[in-house]
């Protein structure tokens, strides 16, 4: 494993130009010999919405991937991915992915049916139900989408890979660690128990601004990056659209075990030059909470009111809903629920704001962006 990540200008998803974007990446950062063996790809498909609102890694970059894993000699390359609300392959169909995959030599892998692996020297989460197909790889391959993101401020390759639990266990998750501080740990040990060997960012177009990761804005960040090391490629798309690594939960905790990186500085780029790739334009999200040792240097009581004050919730907003149910199938605490609707005909979701964890899986999911977070 390297500490330099590839970068590549790249301003449309047309097949030609990602392909030779793609194909010199993986010359200046190659990924590991693969002939004779099997690689999975697990690409970004939070649910199946139209590719051009940058919700999905983008099917042409996706199929791309597959042909070039294809030319490098694997015998054989899976794509899979589990949609929290959805079913694996008929998401894949309706993005255009699946058609993707199958035409370029790969086989489209159903993240039904579960595994159990282990992690030895887990901070907080030593076992893991995965996608069984994870066994059958030999090399595992982040191919993310470049997103905002409403609770931990980015997502990236690392995040990415939390499809690996499959459908509403990733709900559990959300519920088993509340705490932004333990979500984040939990995601650092999935990785090092899932073992990626590579990962390569769609960043051509990302999605920015508070919707993020399922309802935010598309931008056109015009650029593709790879590396052997997962940690290495977040920092450096991170830092491209203006977040501060050490400020992203997930990541500053993978920075701390000291496996990927001992410093940020040690990641090198090569390719497009980075200056040329930033987009400081990108509305990041940021956290604003205080933070938990100042926390721990106030009375509680004082932290109950400022959490009640400063902490975003979901709000309901009945005229844009169309009542799909997957918020309330999705909520891990099961706070949602459908009640009838006194002064008009039908029915509205109401939320026991008590019990809330604010995971905002459900303003995740939605399909009809009619969930807005709000701090009052």
């Amino acid at each position: 494993m390297t500490k330099t990540v590839a970068l590549g200008k790249c301003n449309k998803y047309d097949e030609k130009l990602v392909y030779e974007s793609l194909k010199k990446l993986l010359e200046l950062v190659p990924p590991p010999d693969v002939k004779g063996k099997t690689v999975l790809l697990k690409p970004n498909i939070l649910y199946p919405k139209k590719v051009d609102l940058a919700v999905c890694t983008h099917p042409v970059v996706v199929g791309v991937a597959v042909r070039c894993f294809v030319e490098l000699g694997a015998t054989r390359v899976l794509v899979g991915e589990s949609p929290a609300i959805a079913g694996s392959t008929s998401s894949a169909r309706s993005t255009g992915m699946l058609e993707q995959v199958t035409k370029n030599g790969g086989e489209w892998a159903d993240f039904s049916e579960k595994t159990t692996i282990h992690l030895d020297n887990a901070k907080i989460k030593h076992r893991f139900e995965v996608a069984k197909q994870l066994l059958e790889a030999d090399l595992l391959v982040s191919l993310s989408k470049l997103k905002s993101h409403q609770l931990m401020s980015y997502t990236g390759a690392m995040k990415n890979l939390f499809g690996l639990i499959i459908g509403l266990e990733k709900a559990k998750m959300h519920y088993e660690y509340p705490k932004k501080s333990d979500f984040a740990a939990y995601l650092t040990d999935l990785n090092l128990a899932v073992k990626p060997g590579y990962a390569i960012m769609d960043a051509i177009v990302g999605m920015e601004g508070p919707g993020g990761p399922g309802s935010g804005d598309p931008i056109n960040l015009n650029f593709l990056a790879a590396s052997d090391n997962i940690l290495a490629l977040d920092h450096i798309c991170s830092t491209a659209v203006g977040y501060n690594a050490d400020e992203v939960s997930n990541l500053k905790d993978a920075l701390d075990r000291k496996i990927w990186l001992n410093s940020w500085d040690e990641v090198e780029t090569v390719g497009a030059p980075f200056e040329e790739i930033k987009n400081l334009d990108f509305k990041a999200v940021h956290d604003k909470n205080a933070s938990e040792t100042l926390q721990k240097m106030i009375p509680d009581f004082v932290n109950q009111i400022a959490a009640a004050f400063f902490t975003r919730k979901p709000h309901f907003q009945n005229s844009k809903c169309i009542r799909c149910g997957k918020c309330v199938q999705i909520c891990p605490p099961k706070v949602l629920k459908f009640v009838e609707d006194k002064s008009k005909k039908g029915k509205h979701v109401e939320i026991n704001r008590k019990d809330c964890i604010k995971c905002y899986c459900c303003h995740e999911i939605c399909p009809a962006d009619a969930i807005k977070l709000k701090r009052f």
